[in-house]
């Protein structure tokens, strides 16, 4: 049980802290593709999906599973720590199996075993065949249970098929071929795979040849190539543990699947001494070779064989406990060379350990569940050169366009991501969809119209574009430092406004035929001609409004550069600052809402690099800090909700973060 238990503290706390991984995504939207089918009744997607088909659907099929359990909360990052929950009972039942299989000494070493302890934590297909394969390889070894070896078999190649493949020497040398019982419990278990992958019945010859020619060809893959592992990289994964080298922060722990290989290496000669273990040797030396020739050499690639490694470091294990406890009855050396403090000693050092490791354990924790629901997209991770992101916009097919120092580009979180051609506005600040479908940027050096295929300049917009807008009569409104121009519904002119002359323009909000505009220190309200303006006597000083919002319930937020945060109720200005509320700072740069009573404000930091984030409910201010959540620190620069119900945060520095509220 304590094995258990701490099987499942280091997979779980994995599960919350680890960063998601490359494949982690594939999987997911496949799970979620899966699930969109079984809720609408298309069995057509079931057997013919239109994602991932080069590996076996079960595992993605008990993701979907989960996702069709959150109902309407389902989306990429829900169903993403959904899957990731999945693996964890799966993992945890691998060591229970193994401990089952090869007893309580061997499942401790599987417990803490970094490499299986990441991927049996994440989205991936590993833990469930880990599990049914060592429940096999246990049931082969008990009389009466051919059953279990058919299903463990059936189900693990279902899962993913470099699991049997890589262990068949390990089966077949524990199976022998004693008057053919083992032939038909091979065919008996590629029955139970058949069934169990639903993608492959409408052609299983087929597609079955399909699925293995995908893994021969992608052999010969840019990634592959890229990698360009040594031919001996199975062996580096097995002997030494990378994923305390990749993940710190995740493995608090020294590494020891080095060391026990190290003794896996010991065991062999005493498991070849005895016969009804020498299918182990059989199985571990057969699977290297098989990952040794295999030219794609990915570390999970070698996770089948750590079950074997972990049940022939067992004996070797126990063979030096055991001498060098010989060792001391005979010496007496712990007697003269270990302290023996009184009872008290030890029970102050028990106490001040203990609360250590509760101090330690309570900031790492709230550091993994404020996590929850976070990532990022790297500024590596996006087509555009490095620099400020100042604009994001939701595209009808769910897409997001984003808008920097670099250009404009268009994507999904998961990519792929597609730089348009460079829209010739210098740096882009602003980006807006006019009625016709046409993406509109605009930026330093003018504005720029994207009919789809490329971009036109337009002249009569000026230049130093600020922000755009398109107003519900199809009129676009552009800012700049220069005041503000109106282009018509139907495009045949433009027309400066009046109200703003040549004031500097920074932010434009729309309240259905009212417009709001931001200034250096002042905010114009413009409706039906009429023209209102807000400026020192309503609380408003020489900063800028960077930022206009307009929110759920039709109250107005102007964010400043320098003065807080100014709410209008419909009658007068209201001031947040620093010293009267919980607003993290008076540098306002960014305005979103993720739903009634939700605002999110991003702010800088007057003396320093980076920024803060902060959630307002109508009552209460929450801060999100490094410290207490996923969020990075970099400053946001514009905050918008994607079709994806999740929260898009533009930096100045750090890319886009994402965030499930």
């Amino acid at each position: 049980m304590l094995i258990l238990l701490v099987a499942l503290v280091l997979r779980a706390w994995a599960a919350l802290v680890l960063p998601i991984d490359f494949d982690e995504p594939i999987y997911v939207d496949a799970a979620l593709g899966y699930a969109r089918a079984l809720r609408a009744g298309d069995v057509g997607e079931v057997l013919n999906p239109a994602h991932n088909r080069e590996h076996p659907p079960l595992v993605k099929l008990l993701y979907a599973a989960g996702a069709m359990g959150l109902g309407d909360a389902a989306n990429a990052t829900s169903v993403l720590y959904t899957s990731r929950a999945i693996s964890v009972v799966a993992g945890v039942g691998a060591v229970a199996a193994a401990g089952w299989a090869f007893g309580p000494l061997a499942a401790g070493l599987l417990a803490i075993h970094t490499l299986t302890v990441k991927y049996s934590a994440q989205a991936y297909l590993e833990a469930l065949p880990l599990l049914a394969l060592l429940l096999a390889l246990g049931a082969a070894r008990r009389p009466h249970m051919g059953w279990l070896v058919v299903v463990g078999l059936g189900v693990a190649a279902a899962s993913k098929l470099t699991y049997p493949l890589i262990l068949a020497p390990a089966v077949l040398a524990l199976l022998g071929w004693r008057q053919g019982r083992t032939l038909g419990l091979l065919i008996l278990a590629g029955l139970v795979f058949l069934g169990l992958s639903p993608s492959l019945w409408p052609d299983p010859p087929a597609r079955i040849a399909a699925m293995l020619g995908f893994h021969a060809a992608y052999t010969q893959s840019a990634a592959v190539e890229t990698a360009n592992y040594p031919w001996l990289q199975p062996i580096i994964w097995l002997a030494t543990s990378p994923a305390t080298t990749w993940h710190p922060e995740v493995f608090f722990y020294p590494g020891l699947d080095g060391l026990i290989f190290f003794f896996a290496l010991a065991g062999i000669p005493l498991a070849w001494r005895e016969p009804e273990r020498r299918w182990l040797v059989i199985g571990l030396l057969g699977g290297l070779l098989i990952l040794l020739v295999w030219p794609t050499k990915w570390p999970q690639y070698t996770l089948p064989l750590v079950p074997l490694v972990v049940a022939l470091a067992d004996p070797a294990i126990r063979r030096l406990v055991a001498r060098l406890r010989a060792w001391d009855d005979y010496w007496g050396w712990s007697r003269v060379m270990l302290p023996h403090p009184p009872r008290y000693a030890w029970i102050a050092v028990g106490l001040f350990a203990s609360f250590v490791a509760g101090m330690y354990i309570y900031g790492m924790a709230g550091v993994a569940l404020g996590s929850i629901g976070w990532s990022q997209i790297a500024p590596a991770s996006l087509p555009l050169p490095s620099g400020s992101l100042n604009a994001l916009l939701v595209m009808p097919d769910g897409r997001m366009a984003i808008a920097g120092d670099g250009g404009v580009a268009v994507g999904q979180a998961n990519g792929p991501w597609q730089a348009l051609p460079n829209p010739g506005v210098g740096r882009v600040q602003a980006l807006v969809r006019d009625q016709g479908g046409h993406l509109w940027a605009g930026g330093s050096d003018g504005l720029a119209e994207w009919d789809g295929h490329r971009w036109q300049t337009q002249t009569g917009a000026g230049r130093m574009i600020t922000a755009l807008v398109v107003d519900a009569r199809g009129q676009l409104w552009v800012a700049s430092q220069r005041g503000v121009r109106i282009r018509t519904a139907d495009g045949r002119g433009w027309q400066n406004l009046d109200a703003v002359g040549d004031a500097v323009v920074l932010s434009i909000a729309m309240q259905g035929e009212v417009a709001w505009l931001g200034g250096m220190g002042q905010v114009w309200r413009i409706e039906a001609g009429a023209v209102r303006r807000f400026a020192g006597a309503e609380g408003f000083g020489s900063a800028g409004v960077s930022d206009i919002l307009v929110d759920a319930h039709g109250q107005v937020w102007a964010a400043t550069l320098g003065d807080g945060l100014a709410h209008w109720d419909g009658a007068a200005w209201f001031w947040m600052t620093p010293a009267n509320s919980g607003l993290p700072s008076a540098i306002v740069t960014a305005l979103g809402s993720s739903g009634a009573n939700q605002l999110w404000v991003g702010t800088g930091r007057p003396l320093e690099v980076g920024g803060r984030l902060a959630r307002y409910d109508g009552h209460y201010w929450r801060q999100y800090l490094p410290r207490n959540s996923g969020f990075s620190g970099a400053e946001p620069t514009v905050i918008q909700l994607g079709s994806d119900r999740q929260l898009w945060i533009g930096t100045r520095s750090g890319g886009i973060e994402r965030y499930q509220p």
